[in-house]
């Protein structure tokens, strides 16, 4: 039943269309059960920690994470560990950061370099966050995944815990589609009033020394401008369709719009609409908008430190409870159109999602699932005396101090007060672009819509380099989609306008205000192949998970290196940016293994496609602003167990299938093998897990050296065994001199 019920709310959330991927909760962020979470540390480090002149020290110790589910059990070495939060760092009940990549630069664990081990010392009933973090995730807003985890200290119980996903750039990369913007990290004041026409005095530190905006990507370049501008025009344009224009250009306000309604509902007065703190910005260069991002979600559903009844509160003058003006808000909220879309998706989310039928459900499900882990955190009752009859009473009625209204009483009048005060009237239809794809010689435009009224029209306009404005109807089915096709003649750029029109004659358009340019034809793309791949692998090497993956290898046949991040992987030509390429650079004749599993939780290596055996397409594509131009693909024939396909020669031949897997490595190398049979040499094992071993018949070898495929010498000596230094998987040359004379070259495969 629990199964069914978690399903089903998640279903029943994704009612809002959105353009940001949402990636599954994968093994770390399972919802099915509790996982366990172990941590092992020196006990000095450990006091050091906790030790109250240090509480606000982010220094990071070395310690040992162990992760126990029925899916997984994985152990990963210096980790690096220490104390998060705010107000939780002098609570009785800590939160803690887990960091894969402090003592090892670049690991990650299930493609996340860092964890949120969050206490919820506020919170008596420990599912505020969770319950938040999934209403959001259901709207299409880009956040969090979290479940809870039973925390452990050196064997000592430390109680139950949220596990967060810590908003990074890796959080962006696999949200967006063009990850390498800027990310800030928004704490108090950040109110958005405008501070002047510098960049740069928005990254000023605060009195106390720390920024009300950090910047947390991009550090070396330090570029403020596209928050500023965002700043300018959100404080500074006027009103009517002169601030919708100018704002739509710089911020995702449909993405904003369903924050302000859902923040609303669950009662989050610690963003930026009341305190002026918790949240992230992040700018996408490809759009040049900037998305919002939730972050904290703990001080909500009745969670209260003013005095303030949330669940009754207005839902149309929210930024009075902050005494003071609120720009993000009271600038959006006063605009006559943006205050009817908010009432739309205060309707929604009241209708499908936000409602005891549903949240009851939930509630009663997640209960059931965690209560067991309660009753032995002692940790949760050191800051409030909050007991484990206090933590299930607090799922139906309120307790005391900050904590009056249960999770039930307050959906149940946050239901009643927000639809008692909604109003809902006639706008103009909402159009948002789903998705671009790309041919040679064709583009079709996707688009989401919804329209409160009948849908009478709808029109795409376009000209080519300039050329005059043409005019073609685009069909309506009902069906919320609707999508245009445009016959590619001639290269150069398209600027392209849809407006639609219902029985009312309002009007609504894409882009609002002016025209989108859009490249027509390719660019010049990158020369980087696909080189060589296993479409059967039972038996020839494994992954860092131990597991005989398929994989794929990435080559870089020249003489510059480049960014991977930019690509994408796909196994359906149909579908180019299925999985974008990790974001690292190949070095100039370098190669990259890609795992070809369907399981890009395991790390950014791990693509979200398998191979198959039988034969199929793969493809590698361009970045989003050369609309996925195809760089490289083939359609390959039913493969053999254990044997790769590879080009022949390396890097510029045809696919064939190889005599010699060369697993990351030149597919051209020759070997002398011919003496080295008359001579009946022989090595074991071959392939191997550490060193390797040889024999001849009537002859003596005893001097060797270790190649790279690139020739250079990475080990040499005498006697009958190689592999004596440490050296990572892949393909090695091994030579033998043979009585003194002879040099025979084998070909050696370390796992």
């Amino acid at each position: 039943m629990r199964f069914f019920i978690t399903a089903l709310f998640v279903f029943v959330l994704n009612f809002a269309f959105g353009q940001y991927i949402h990636p599954e909760a994968g093994v770390v962020f399972t919802n099915t059960e509790v996982p366990r979470v172990d941590v092992y540390i020196e006990e000095s480090f450990l006091d050091n920690i906790l030790h109250p002149d240090s509480l606000q020290n982010n220094t990071e110790y070395p310690a040992t994470f162990i992760f126990s589910s029925s899916e997984a059990q994985d152990t990963i070495e210096e980790i690096g560990f220490r104390l998060r939060g705010n107000t939780s760092r002098t609570s009785g009940k800590k939160s803690f950061k887990i960091s894969f990549n402090t003592f090892q630069p670049g690991r990650k664990y299930h493609g996340l370099e860092k964890l949120n081990l969050n206490g919820e010392h506020n919170d008596p009933s420990i599912i505020r966050a969770k319950l938040s973090w999934d209403l959001f995730n259901g709207q299409g807003v880009p956040s969090s995944r979290s479940n809870h985890v039973a925390v452990y200290i050196n064997e000592e119980y430390k109680g139950l815990y949220i596990n967060v996903e810590h908003v990074d750039e890796e959080f962006v990369q696999s949200r967006m589609d063009d990850g390498s913007g800027n990310l800030w990290k928004c704490l108090w004041p950040a109110d958005l009033k405008y501070k002047g026409s510098n960049p740069l005095v928005y990254a000023e530190p605060e009195s106390w020394g720390r920024r009300a905006y950090d910047l947390r990507t991009n550090v070396e370049e330090w570029d403020y401008t596209p928050l500023a501008e965002f700043i300018d025009v959100l404080n500074n344009t006027g009103s009517g369709e002169n601030f919708r224009c100018a704002l739509e250009e710089v911020f995702d306000v449909e993405n904003y719009l369903k924050v302000i309604a859902m923040d609303i509902l669950i009662g989050n007065w610690d963003g930026p609409m009341v305190n002026k703190n918790n949240f992230y910005l992040y700018h996408n260069p490809s759009s040049g908008r900037i998305t919002y991002i939730p972050y904290d979600l703990d001080n909500t559903f009745g969670i209260d430190w003013f005095g303030v009844q949330w669940s009754s509160s207005t839902i149309y003058d929210w930024s009075s409870y902050s005494g003071e003006s609120r720009p993000i808000y009271d600038k959006i909220i006063s605009d006559d159109e943006y205050r009817k879309r908010v009432s739309y998706y205060f309707d929604e989310i009241l209708n499908t999602a936000f409602n005891t039928d549903l949240l009851y459900l939930y509630l009663d499900d997640k209960l059931d699932m965690i209560k067991s882990f309660r009753v032995d955190d002692v940790y949760a009752g050191y800051d409030y005396g909050y007991t484990y009859d206090d933590f299930l009473t607090s799922y139906n009625f309120g307790l005391w101090g900050h904590a009056e209204e249960g999770l039930k009483q307050y959906v149940a009048n946050r239901q009643f007060f927000a639809q008692d005060e909604l109003v809902l009237e006639d706008f103009p239809i909402v159009l948002d672009l789903m998705d671009l794809d790309w041919t040679e010689e064709n583009i079709t435009f996707r688009f989401n819509y919804y329209d409160p009224n009948e849908l009478d029209q709808i029109e795409f306009r376009y000209s080519v380099n300039n050329g005059p404005v043409q005019t073609s109807a685009v069909t309506v089915d009902g069906s919320g989609v609707v999508e245009f096709s445009y016959v590619v003649s001639e290269t150069g750029f398209m600027d392209v306008q849809l407006v639609s029109r219902n029985i009312n004659g309002e009007e609504w358009s894409w882009p609002r205000c002016d025209t989108r340019r859009i490249n027509l034809g390719y660019q010049e793309v990158p020369n980087i192949v696909i080189n060589e791949f296993m479409a059967s692998n039972s038996s020839f090497v494994q992954d860092e998970y131990e597991e005989f993956d398929d994989w794929i290898e990435i080559h870089n046949p020249t003489n510059l290196a480049f960014d991977l991040g930019q690509l994408y992987l796909s196994d359906n030509p149909n579908e180019r940016n299925k999985w974008r390429l990790p974001n690292e650079f190949i070095g100039p004749q370098g190669y990259v293994i890609i795992w070809a599993d369907s399981e890009p939780s395991q790390g950014e290596n791990h693509s979200n496609f398998k191979l198959k055996s039988e034969g199929e397409f793969i493809g590698l594509f361009d970045r989003t602003e050369n609309n996925f131009a195809p760089i490289d693909g083939i359609e390959y024939p039913a493969q053999n167990t254990d044997q790769s396909y590879a080009r022949i020669p390396n890097g510029s031949g045809d696919f064939q299938f190889s005599e010699f897997v060369t697993f990351g490595s030149n597919n051209d190398i020759m070997l002398s093998t011919e003496e080295g049979e008359n001579f009946d040499l022989k090595l074991f094992p071959n392939p191997t897990l550490g060193s390797i071993q040889w024999s001849c018949t009537n002859c003596n070898a005893t001097e060797y050296w270790i190649h790279s495929t690139n020739g250079q010498v990475l080990e040499s000596g005498k006697g009958k065994e190689a592999f004596n230094t440490p050296l990572p998987q892949g393909v090695y040359i091994l030579k033998l001199r043979i009585n003194g004379e002879h040099v025979i070259e084998r070909k050696v495969i370390k796992l």
